[in-house]
């Protein structure tokens, strides 16, 4: 897979945050299993995003993970949802999403860079 480099300023462009999920709930309407989460980002708001996380972990097991996500993208309609952040994580060959997390707690909205 090759890449095209991206410059400090389009990096700078990308704003990835913490937060704390608060609500996960599973998404029957979804094409691929999902579920709609919602994430505590502390100044930056509480915004949904639905993941698809099915595989490795259950709606109860996410609730109080704090997790990294992208929170400039425009919204995204799945289904009947409105998508309004990017949860990231490690995606294998098989399509099992590992979240990806802070080394340890932080505040719920810090900028990741």
């Amino acid at each position: 897979m090759s890449t095209t480099p991206l410059t400090w300023t389009d990096f700078e462009k990308v704003e990835i945050r913490t937060g704390t999920i608060i609500a996960a709930e599973s998404f029957p309407e979804a094409r691929k299993p999902a579920y709609k989460l919602t994430i505590d980002f502390g100044d930056s708001g509480i915004r949904r995003t639905s993941a698809q996380l099915t595989r490795l972990y259950q709606p109860d097991e996410l609730i109080g993970k704090q997790v990294v996500a992208v929170l400039n993208f425009p919204p995204k309609q799945i289904a009947n949802f409105f998508s309004e952040c990017l949860i990231l994580g490690a995606v294998a060959d098989d399509g099992t999403v590992t979240l990806l997390q802070t080394e340890r707690p932080t505040k719920n909205g810090l900028r990741i860079a």
